[in-house]
């Protein structure tokens, strides 16, 4: 059969450029199809997949799409300049061996040490809310919760949460800055001030840790030292440790607390999604329930991951030349595979754009059509961590409080914006009060006369 020639969507303009990749793949999909060729330059195409079979072609043939991007800095090639790779070194190789079987020794450990960190922090959000009906701006809350959620398990009970996430922030800003700078201005990765303000902020998280732990401390980092030699330098032990706990945060950390931000917007527009889940949680403990147990709540987050997906564009080069439908995807090219275009699909889902709480009670009508965070065995893990992290906060602040947008909150904010994430457009002011039982004992019986 002859195969079809990619359609191309012009997006070298600056009115195109301005308006932003979210809009620019819509508009190109829905003038010629799921799969478009978007000219950002003169020399530079951005091939959109976007329909669930380009994701399945993805799945069964990994091996044909790279995750480094060629002159283009990739996320993977961002993390490596970041964090170094000392460990890789052959003169290491025995401590490399040994991190690795220590990692595996704790992994039950620290798994526990995680869920304590997790309900510590959600307790710690609820607690701290105002008692006096001001509002609170959602971004700060969130952000707060997801270092409090993670890096204790990390670092140490003794962390400095306001210096934690300007340190984040310095690390989100070294990758905006190697994905958008020209390769001139990025040759030397090392000199970039960005570069210096991320790795410093590692190099001191990592320093005061050492500094205040000891072997018996239940944090990864004082575990993870005790299998270097105590005559290694201070320089070769931070070259050593920064691997493991870069990517220990990659993986574990929600950046700015993003993926519960956009769930607790849409639960505040929402008054009786939320009293809803606070009434599954009725006579439990929410911080001790099973995610299973609350299939509400966690139907309610894997809504929010489909609206806003926590990787809405994932970016791969062809390893050879791809097969997909009708058109064949040359060997060299920058695909896009893109979950905010298929979650939002009407030919996939009824009522796209609508949020629905309970959308995913009948899990198995969308799993064709849902990738928040990409495919792959590797994402597993990180998936069904972060699900159940969602799940756990959601519920508990569901159960302690009622919430709404600030009348003042401006609507636009709310929108999406992409930057190396979805973020709200500017503050989000929510108002809390604390939720009466009354309000969970009426929604029991609501949902009794509901059931008859």
């Amino acid at each position: 059969m002859t195969q079809k020639e990619i359609p191309i969507f012009d997006a070298n303009s600056t009115m195109f450029q301005n308006i932003g990749l979210l809009k620019v793949a819509e508009t190109a999909t829905r003038q010629h199809g799921d799969i478009v060729a978007i000219r950002v330059s003169e020399t530079r195409d951005l091939y959109i997949a976007g329909s669930p079979e380009c994701f399945h072609y993805w799945r069964g043939h990994q091996g044909h799409f790279q995750t480094d991007l060629g002159d283009i800095a990739s996320n993977q090639a961002i993390t490596r300049m970041l964090l170094g790779d000392e460990l890789q070194d052959p003169r290491w190789s025995d401590i490399w061996v040994l991190t690795a079987n220590r990692m595996s020794a704790i992994a039950r450990d620290f798994d526990g040490w995680l869920e304590t960190a997790l309900a510590e922090a959600t307790q710690t959000l609820i607690r701290d809310l105002p008692q006096d009906g001001s509002a609170v701006d959602l971004r700060d809350l969130c952000r707060d919760w997801s270092i409090r959620a993670v890096c204790p398990a990390i670092f140490g009970a003794d962390i400095d949460v306001a210096e934690i996430a300007q340190g984040v922030a310095d690390v989100e800003g070294f990758y905006f800055a190697m994905s958008t700078k020209d390769a001139s201005e990025t040759a030397d990765h090392e000199m970039m001030p960005e570069f210096q303000a991320a790795r410093g902020f590692l190099d001191k998280a990592i320093t005061a840790a050492l500094n205040d732990s000891s072997a018996s401390d239940r944090n990864l980092i004082a575990q993870i030292a005790t299998v270097i030699p105590p005559d290694v330098s201070e320089a070769d032990r931070l070259n050593l440790l920064r691997p493991t706990v870069g990517h220990v945060i990659t993986e574990k950390l929600n950046i700015g607390g993003l993926s519960l931000l956009w769930t607790l917007v849409q639960l505040a527009q929402d008054p009786q999604l939320a009293a809803d889940i606070a009434t599954e949680c009725h006579g439990s403990d929410p911080m001790t329930l099973r995610d299973a147990e609350s299939p509400l709540a966690l139907s309610t987050v894997k809504e929010g991951l489909r609206l806003f997906p926590e990787l809405p564009f994932i970016y791969r080069i062809t390893s050879e030349a791809v097969p997909i439908g009708d058109y064949v995807i040359p060997s060299g090219a920058t695909v896009v595979f893109a979950p905010w275009l298929v979650q939002r699909d009407p030919r996939f889902w009824d009522n796209p754009k609508r949020f629905q709480g309970d959308r995913f009670l009948d899990e198995g009508r969308h799993r064709a059509h849902y990738f928040p965070f990409g495919v792959g065995a590797r994402i597993r893990s990180r998936a069904n961590f972060m699900l159940h992290q969602l799940t756990l906060a959601a519920r508990a602040i569901c159960a302690a409080q009622t919430f709404a947008l600030a009348p003042d909150c401006p609507r636009g904010n709310i929108r999406p914006l992409l930057r190396s994430a979805l973020i709200p457009r500017g503050a989000v002011p929510v108002v809390f009060h604390p939720r009466a039982q009354a309000d969970a004992t009426t929604g029991d019986r609501a949902l009794a006369d509901a059931a008859q």
